[in-house]
């Protein structure tokens, strides 16, 4: 039968047949090239900074300004604040060893060694060893105390010649929702991340900093420190008093170090 001797309603059957059998080879074809695919890279993009470089091309009075668009990871920020602040931070024994009674940590505020540590946990201790980052143990012996920040001083004794890293204490007030890091662990290194919840103000006019840190990652003289390596806050028998994922800020131990100088 010719397609000319087709009638009407012949005709549009056959056009149906035909739309059906291309829909059915379309969507087996579409598949088939799903399956061979590569896997779809899913890269999350943490923080992207905008910087603006300015060229100047010579003939033209006027200079051409670029932009370009750097993309930076959150993970790359927090190695590199831990580069920058682990080696001023401590832990405090009643020996040289690790299995020892553990005191908490301390901060490293200058470069002869005078360490801050959590009044409460080390008590009326008045000898005891610092473990430094590089593992060599320091004797050292207390010094000043600061009962409105909860904490108290300590110096090597006579005789040390180590050479310590004075860590970087942040002098600016954290707002709500910043990011921070908590380093903890009593033997090995251990990092969380966590977030300010809440402000407190004190009666003394101070602030205390809260997080949503679970408690079981802080241990006294606990430290936190934001993206840029600074230390932001310290735990202490003052901030516990507020909330058990609560820190005084850095601000306070700059207040210290002053005392101690005059």
């Amino acid at each position: 039968m010719q397609i000319e001797e087709l009638s009407k309603s012949q005709i549009v059957l056959l056009t149906l047949l035909v739309s059906f059998v291309t829909s059915i080879a379309t969507g087996i074809v579409t598949v088939s090239l799903m399956d061979q695919a590569p896997p779809a890279i899913t890269q999350s993009v943490d923080r992207i900074i905008e910087r603006t470089v300015e060229k100047v091309v010579p003939g033209q009075a006027a200079a051409v300004v670029t932009t370009k668009t750097v993309i930076v990871k959150q993970s790359d920020l927090i190695q590199q604040a831990l580069e920058i602040a682990t080696p001023s931070v401590v832990r405090l024994y009643s020996d040289k060893s690790t299995e020892s009674i553990f005191y908490g940590f301390g901060i490293v505020i200058d470069e002869a060694g005078t360490i801050v540590g959590d009044l409460e946990s080390i008590g009326s201790v008045n000898t005891m060893y610092v473990v430094r980052p590089d593992t060599e143990s320091v004797e050292v012996i207390r010094d000043a105390v600061d009962e409105g920040s909860g904490t108290l001083h300590l110096r090597p004794t006579k005789g040390d010649s180590s050479t310590w890293t004075p860590a970087r204490l942040s002098n600016t007030s954290l707002g709500l929702g910043e990011t921070v890091i908590i380093l903890s662990g009593k033997v090995r290194m251990r990092i969380g991340e966590g977030i300010v919840t809440e402000l407190h103000t004190t009666p003394a006019g101070g602030t205390i900093i809260d997080t949503n840190i679970g408690s079981d990652w802080i241990l006294p003289g606990g430290v936190i420190i934001n993206t840029d390596g600074e230390v932001v806050g310290v735990n202490s028998k003052v901030s516990r008093a507020i909330s058990g994922s609560a820190f005084i800020p850095a601000s306070a131990l700059l207040k210290d170090e002053k005392k101690a100088e005059e």
